[in-house]
């Protein structure tokens, strides 16, 4: 923790149900508690360990879904954690934290997603504490950019204004996950940054922009302070506030109109392992290029990915393949296909499978 962080706070965001990584991932344990950060720790996990970095214990506020809470607690204990009843992405999420916070008189708080991966903390550190000066001298809303490697079509992007600081520019614009033409061209012309979906601000400050643009979403997130003494008591304020609320991302309801918007670029690494694929390149490989993990066993094969959990994965004289069987369900395909294994999920849930 640094020594100026006393009054700053973190809000993890612990909701996704990352159906990329199924059969692995399920309802019951999506991708944030799955071990698919270094060293077999969970990603929640290892995004707790950043924050700490940051802040004290007592001031993490993890929001999650109503039915992950133990999860969530046995994982991250002595933390706060509050289960929203129903998901209204990431918007009314962190309006819901601002008010928490508020109530606290926090200074400024940032929002940490708990899916991503980042492995240099030193640099995150570095780079979170610069944004918290920031964000805690004026009011300002602040997101940081990662800077593009690739013509990546799943990320949002941030264009970059005019310089006011190193690394610190102003938002000329975001856009959404572009086609693939598109995303050559942001590449090719250097002035955009992924949209890494982690920001800083102080929560007078989002919470007036967001009333800025969405004043029907704002008033009765700011009213949540009064219930914000304990986590019970917060969770039953949200019972009858969050299903009337609209359903929006916080770079739709707030960061595309507000004026005060800076991207940091970062730093540090960042992986938001949206994939088998993405994942497998973090991880250690055999002399043939595999990446084993659990029960898993490969013979004559190269650069697979074979996971076996409650029963054994194998895998026989296949190239690019990926191989995984967790508690009864399988899945096989080409490792170039993993970023569609979304479309597998949502055909067994049509089934009425888990």
């Amino acid at each position: 923790m640094t020594p100026s962080a006393e009054n700053h706070s973190v809000l993890i965001l612990a909701g996704g149900r990352g159906e990329r990584f199924w059969p692995w991932s399920r309802p019951e344990r999506p991708k944030q508690l799955l071990p698919l950060a270094r060293g077999g720790r969970t990603l929640l996990d290892a995004t707790l360990e950043r924050a700490l970095r940051l802040v004290p214990r007592e001031r993490v506020l993890i929001l999650t879904a109503r039915d992950l809470v133990e999860a969530v607690r046995a994982e991250c204990p002595g933390v706060a954690v509050v289960g929203e009843p129903v998901p209204r992405n990431t918007a009314p999420a962190i309006g819901a934290a601002a008010a928490w916070f508020q109530s606290r008189g926090s200074g400024a708080f940032m929002v940490l997603p708990s899916d991503h991966l980042i492995d240099d903390l030193d640099a995150f550190v570095a780079d979170a504490t610069r944004a918290f000066e920031a964000a805690g001298s004026e009011r300002v809303l602040l997101t940081f950019g990662i800077p593009v490697s690739h013509p990546e079509t799943n990320f949002g992007y941030i264009q970059r204004g005019a310089q006011v600081g190193p690394r610190l520019h102003r938002v000329a614009r975001f856009t959404e996950k572009p086609d693939r033409a598109r995303a050559e061209q942001y590449l090719a012309g250097g002035e955009h940054l992924w949209n890494s979906g982690m920001f800083v601000w102080r929560p007078d400050v989002f919470l007036d922009a967001l009333e800025a643009s969405r004043p029907a979403l704002a008033a009765p997130l700011r009213a949540l302070a009064a219930a914000a003494a304990d986590e019970r008591g917060f969770e039953r304020a949200l019972d009858p506030v969050f299903p009337g609320l609209e359903a929006i991302s916080v770079d739709y309801a707030v960061l595309e109109h507000a004026p005060n918007t800076l991207v940091l670029e970062a730093a540090f690494d960042w992986d938001d392992l949206g994939s088998w694929g993405a994942w497998a390149r973090r991880q250690p490989r055999d002399g043939h290029g595999n990446v084993l993990f659990g029960d898993a066993v490969a013979v004559d094969c190269r650069s697979c990915i074979v996971v076996g959990e409650g029963g054994t994965a194998a895998a026989l004289g296949l190239e690019d393949m990926v191989v995984v069987h967790v508690d009864g369900s399988t899945l096989a395909c080409r490792l170039a296909d993993t970023d569609r294994v979304r479309r597998v999920s949502e055909a067994v849930r049509e089934r009425g499978a888990r």
